[in-house]
């Protein structure tokens, strides 16, 4: 088994006591008296640098996905097998800092989010949330308008309305907001509305609960990620600041399997790490606990601080990616491999008795079909 390596040397963290300083949340104390969490002016400025936009606790960035599908030059997976507007997305987090994972694959600094706790009753509401990172997407996307290559029409459609679809997935881990429930819920209300995909470490079992007791509040699409087969692995892998995190991703498992909306478990492929057959058996335990009507085969990329944790080599090609999808799909036997995306190497399998199905259709760009399939640097 591939090890994975020592991320914490001195060449990638100058001061870890400095870094986790810096990461530490502010307060705000609002004219009701109010006080409300806010990321440190240190860490915003930093976000800020990496083109994200930021409202109080809340973060919201433009992916390399909707930028070229306003250029001609494709559209992200999500729009070919679920029917999401690429053009029309709101990636975002409500808590854009914190998590109780600290995975190694992850592009973030995982290292340093250690807060596991964020109260209700100092957050910013779902409303005041959804409204400033929208003003905050169109000042990211603004710029856009001024692209050689640019649709005009579907710029201003992007820029000047709400968006159709919100992935609740940017950064941290969205069920540690206290009113995410509420937030999906305020989300259906708005007009444009067609979507909403929530992707979670299901760290979280109660909120899991909640939407089951109460179905108004469960979104279109909801993630749980399963990135290893077994306790051991998990704690090498996923690194849960939980002592119980591999017991609550099984309760999660449990309560995920009742939802009506539609259940997707996303595995992240490591090469040579969570990939091995001797895994197989034990994934498929895992699957049948959680009967998703989906499955997707997702590839471990190469990118941000992850480099510091695994190799290039770890990055699986797009064929790799199909060949282990193409096993799942023997092992579970009740799946099948229904939707391909090499440009973001990805395998979706669908159970053959869910009521969901997969909206397939062909945007690949022909440019891209000579280098992509064996590629290691496809931007995801």
């Amino acid at each position: 088994m591939t090890n994975i390596k020592n991320e914490k040397s001195k060449e990638n963290f100058k001061n870890d006591d400095d870094v986790e300083k810096r990461l530490n949340p502010d307060y705000e104390l609002k004219e009701n008296g109010k006080k409300v969490l806010r990321l440190s002016s240190k860490v915003v400025g930093v976000l800020k640098k990496k083109q994200y936009g930021v409202f109080g606790h809340s973060a919201v960035q433009i992916c390399s996905w909707t930028k070229k599908a306003m250029t001609g030059r494709g559209v992200c997976y999500k729009q070919k097998f679920y029917g999401v507007d690429t053009y029309l997305c709101m990636e975002m987090s409500p808590s854009a800092m914190w998590c109780q994972q600290n995975c190694t694959f992850c592009w973030r600094p995982m290292e340093f989010m250690k807060n596991l706790k964020i109260e209700k009753d100092e957050v910013d509401e779902p409303e005041e949330i959804i409204k400033n990172l929208f003003l905050e997407r169109r000042k990211l996307i603004s710029g856009m308008g001024g692209h050689s290559d640019i649709d005009i029409k579907l710029f201003r459609d992007s820029f000047q309305n709400l968006p159709t679809h919100y992935a609740i997935s940017l950064s941290g881990e969205p069920t540690l907001y206290p009113k995410l429930p509420e937030m999906v819920w305020y989300l259906k209300t708005l007009p444009r509305t067609k979507s909403i995909f929530i992707v979670t470490n299901a760290q979280e079992p109660d909120f899991f609960q909640k939407i089951l007791d109460e179905p108004k509040y469960q979104p279109t699409q909801l993630y749980i990620s399963v990135d290893a087969s077994n306790k051991e692995l998990f704690s090498k892998i996923n690194r849960s600041l939980y002592k119980d995190g591999w017991e609550r991703l099984l309760k999660s498992l449990k309560i995920f399997s009742k939802l009506g909306c539609r259940r997707v478990i996303r595995y992240t492929m490591i090469k040579g790490l969570n990939d091995l057959d001797s895994l197989m058996d034990e994934y498929k335990n895992l699957f049948e606990l959680g009967k998703p009507d989906l499955i997707e085969v997702k590839a471990y990329m190469h990118l941000g601080m992850s480099r510091y944790r695994h190799t290039k080599e770890q990055s699986p090609t797009f064929i790799e990616v199909q060949e282990f999808a193409k096993k799942l799909e023997t092992l579970l036997g009740n799946y099948k491999l229904e939707g391909e995306a090499p440009n973001s190497k990805i395998c979706v399998l669908r159970r053959v008795d869910s009521k969901h199905k997969l909206r397939i259709e062909e945007f690949e760009n022909e440019r891209y079909k000579k280098t992509i399939l064996n590629s290691k640097n496809v931007i995801n």
